[in-house]
């Protein structure tokens, strides 16, 4: 994705935070997880975020005390007139949670900031475009050791429709997660050789095989975006297997699994019953 540089709302506050170190931000951790989760809150998840109904009691405990940890970690920063809430910030970082319930992770640390629009926005052009060029009209980017810039229209019509099959939350983490290993190639982070070893076999035969379809002219359940390159792949995959796992797990099988497998759930069983 193409770097951006947000200029936020006046007041808003820094994009820039103080690194705790690791035993306080641990005990830090632990007094937010101990604290009663807000009514109002729990409103605003059963509202905007139809995931959270289909959670287990112990998965939606885990999905509150992860995005209550990114509602205090990150610095929130409203752009274009909107002004940031509660609402706001609670609905983005429960869908970036869903991404952790299996994982043992770090809270997507490199992510300092997050940036919302209150819809699509256009980024600065390139320094060798022409001066009568546009620049590009987005609803998303993740910027690598920067801000994830967020539509937040788009986040709640989808954070309430996931028969939509989309997530802006989920894909630009999802990129964020590939740059871990410090490349954009669609490999986020594995356990061992032999899971890397699965994940290049199975990646690799799905993404010629998408590219051959789009190639011919084929409709495809990823979409002509996922072609694009390995790391819009790998995000636009994450979309589908958070959102419509059923539907990914008929087209896409081998797909479905590899990505249970790494990020250790099964939605699957979120939905089971309910249709998508």
């Amino acid at each position: 994705m193409k770097s951006f540089d947000p200029k936020p709302t006046p007041g808003n506050g820094s994009l820039l935070r103080r690194i705790l170190p690791q035993s306080r931000r641990a005990a830090s951790r632990r007094r937010l997880s101990a604290q009663v989760f807000p009514q109002e809150w729990e409103s605003v998840l059963l509202s905007n975020v139809a995931h959270y109904c289909l959670l287990s009691k112990e998965e939606q405990s885990h999905l509150r005390n992860d995005a209550r940890i990114l509602l205090v970690e990150k610095q929130w920063e409203g752009c274009g007139g909107l002004k940031m809430t509660d609402e706001i910030r609670l609905t983005i970082a429960a869908q970036a949670a869903l991404m952790l319930l299996g994982l043992k992770n770090d809270y997507f640390s490199r992510v300092l900031s997050i940036v919302v629009f209150p819809s699509e926005f256009e980024l600065p052009k390139e320094e060798w475009e022409d001066e009568t060029a546009k620049g590009q009209v987005v609803d998303g980017q993740a910027v690598n050791y920067g801000p994830v810039i967020l539509s937040w229209d788009t986040v709640l019509a989808e954070g309430q429709n996931p028969s939509m099959g989309h997530n802006l939350v989920i894909h630009e983490f999802a990129h964020q997660l590939d740059f871990l290993d410090g490349y954009t190639n669609g490999v986020p982070p594995l356990k061992g050789k032999q899971q890397f070893a699965k994940w290049r076999q199975t990646m690799t035969a799905e993404f010629t095989r998408l590219r051959r379809d789009f190639r011919k002219g084929r409709d495809t359940f990823l979409g002509d975006y996922a072609a694009t390159n390995a790391g819009e792949f790998f995000s636009v995959a994450s979309e589908r297997f958070f959102m419509v796992p059923m539907k990914l797990r008929h087209y896409h099988g081998k797909l479905y699994h590899l990505l249970a497998e790494s990020y250790r759930v099964d939605p699957v069983r979120w939905f089971a019953g309910r249709g998508q």
